[in-house]
């Protein structure tokens, strides 16, 4: 949690012109990382502050992950295909060998794109973060934005009771059936 956090500032910090701006939070969110927690217990707070907050919902539904391991896999085929093709139009490789060159490269593709991809992850963590601890601090950054993550948020949270009201429902209706048939 601790690397999402550091890079999820640079991220924000780059994008909003440094400390100094009016953008940047007064406490800095940097603080879960330089109170010396252990990457478990800085895990389970930001969780809880999650739950607590009710922003695990949007967490549970954000796709962003899914979207960027996509990206990391496509950024790897694609190398990887250049490599191969590049390998035997240059050197009129065999199959073994194209193979080769282009698996590596694949997985180099794959590194490389994936490490780019971490930054952006981060990023994402970080808003959800920053949601969680101040939410007018996206509110100042962003109203638009702010808008759109309190939407969504606020149907996800009306999604979960509902639910669960059913839930509830359906196991009074479960637990009345069963007592008028054993009476």
């Amino acid at each position: 949690m601790v690397h999402v956090i550091v890079s999820g500032m640079v991220f924000l910090v780059l994008i909003h012109g440094g400390r100094e701006a009016a953008s940047m939070p007064p406490n800095s969110l940097m603080k879960i990382a330089v109170y010396g927690k252990g990457f478990n217990r800085s895990a389970r707070d930001a969780w809880e502050l999650f739950q607590s907050t009710g922003v695990e919902s949007l967490v549970a539904y954000d796709c962003s992950g899914a979207v960027l391991l996509m990206g990391t896999l496509l950024g790897g085929l694609i190398t990887g295909t250049c490599a191969a093709i590049w390998t035997h139009i240059k050197w009129e490789a065999k199959n073994e060998r194209m193979l080769m060159v282009g698996s590596t490269a694949m997985l180099m593709g794959m590194v490389l794109v994936g490490v780019a991809m971490v930054v952006v992850e981060s990023a994402v963590t970080s808003m959800y973060i920053c949601y969680a601890e101040d939410p007018l601090l996206i509110h100042r950054w962003d109203a638009e934005f702010f808008s759109q993550l309190s939407e969504a948020l606020h149907q996800r949270l009306r999604h979960r009771s509902a639910r669960g009201r059913e839930a509830l429902t359906q196991n009074r209706f479960d637990v009345n059936i069963q007592e008028s048939v054993s009476l």
